[in-house]
């Protein structure tokens, strides 16, 4: 499994109404698309099962890959965006008079892309595969506390607030 960290934004958070519905006609026909092909056929890019567990120390998303080798996930972690990838290969041998009955199991590219809402501490994110389950753990950074600070002047008593 490949994890690396980019310093960079996932997505753009500004963005016009436009933008936001071209994105979701996107995705609607990314999803009719699949539907009117083959099941026996590759599509194009399918989403897992996930669960994303959230406390007030993490987030931690679970993400199952059945099948899979460590070595074919790729784990992305932007400043606000967790992206998990690869492909699942269908190796069945074809034997000759064996042929598909019913067809369930999902093969090809797969992307999950959980937003992530506060910022995390890179250097603890760790990330475990084992059984098919692909478990990231991001540990979140701790909340910055308001102070006050008095400042005292001969005419002028202000406050300045700084995060700590």
């Amino acid at each position: 499994m490949r994890m690396r960290y980019r310093y960079v934004t996932y997505r753009y958070r500004e963005g016009s109404q436009r933008q936001l519905e071209q994105h979701y006609r996107q995705l609607l026909d990314d999803a009719l698309r699949q539907s009117q092909q083959s099941i026996l056929h590759q599509s194009t890019t399918w989403r897992p099962l996930a669960d994303i567990l959230e406390s007030a120390e993490m987030i931690r998303v679970k993400i199952e890959l059945a099948g899979m080798q460590e070595e074919e996930i790729d784990v992305t972690l932007y400043e606000d965006a967790l992206v998990v990838s690869g492909e699942r290969l269908d190796l069945h041998e074809s034997q000759e008079g064996l042929s598909y009955q019913e067809a369930q199991i999902r093969y090809g590219p797969f992307r999950v892309e959980v937003f992530i809402p506060k910022p995390v501490d890179c250097d603890a994110v760790t990330a475990r595969y084992e059984n098919g389950m692909l478990s990231v753990d991001l540990p979140k950074l701790p909340t910055k506390k308001v102070e006050q600070v008095h400042i005292q002047g001969v005419e002028n008593k202000s406050k300045i607030i700084r995060n700590t």
